[in-house]
């Protein structure tokens, strides 16, 4: 039997957990559309420097490409794509390259069923987010997923490839489905995510 979180756990988990991967999500979209901008252009990846400042003191750490700062939040975008597929209630079989909606849970996995709300059914999450890709979204996240499995839950041989079509247009596919799955199915107000995608 699932326990329920309360009110509080709801918020706690909203504001930390979700809010991250959400701001995560629109973060790798925005590089993903630059980079391929780039890509398309025939241009050498941009420079970057990233610069923390605050009451403390702050550091700036400059970078001959942008990769080290696009690289790690890719790949979090696609961790957060797999981990909220499984939030959802939902993973992917590798026989059919097919959504399937899982069987059971770990007993300290986070589902939308502590939120009080049904597992989303594989039909309800496609429809939900299908009109956000430029491609059928389903194969798209199947091809992350698949890449989340071999190039970086563990070092493999294996040489799959994810574009940046497909980890811009998934975020925004995740980032539609916490907002209308969760947020609106719960009578929640949607969040402000950072930074903004529109």
């Amino acid at each position: 039997m699932t326990t329920l979180l309360t009110p509080a756990e709801q918020d706690e988990c909203l504001k930390t957990t979700i809010q991250l991967a959400l701001d995560n999500f629109s973060l790798a979209s925005l590089v993903a559309s630059l980079l391929r901008e780039y890509a398309a252009a025939g241009l050498p990846s941009p420079q970057a420097k990233v610069l923390l400042r605050g009451q403390g003191r702050g550091v700036e750490i400059p970078g001959k490409n942008c990769g080290f700062f696009t690289t790690p939040i890719i790949q979090m975008a696609v961790l957060d794509c797999r981990r909220s597929l499984e939030f959802f209630g939902l993973s992917c079989e590798p026989k059919s390259n097919r959504l399937k909606e899982i069987a059971s849970r770990r007993p300290d996995d986070l589902g939308i069923e502590h939120f009080g709300l049904p597992r989303v059914e594989r039909e309800q999450f496609l429809q939900t987010v299908g009109r956000t890709a430029s491609a059928p979204i389903e194969a798209l996240l199947v091809d992350v997923h698949r890449w989340s499995n071999k190039q970086l839950a563990h070092f493999t041989v294996a040489q799959p490839s994810v574009t940046l079509d497909a980890i811009r247009d998934v975020s925004a596919a995740m980032i539609e489905a916490f907002l209308r799955l969760l947020f609106d199915a719960l009578g929640r107000p949607r969040p402000r995510i950072q930074p903004s995608v529109n």
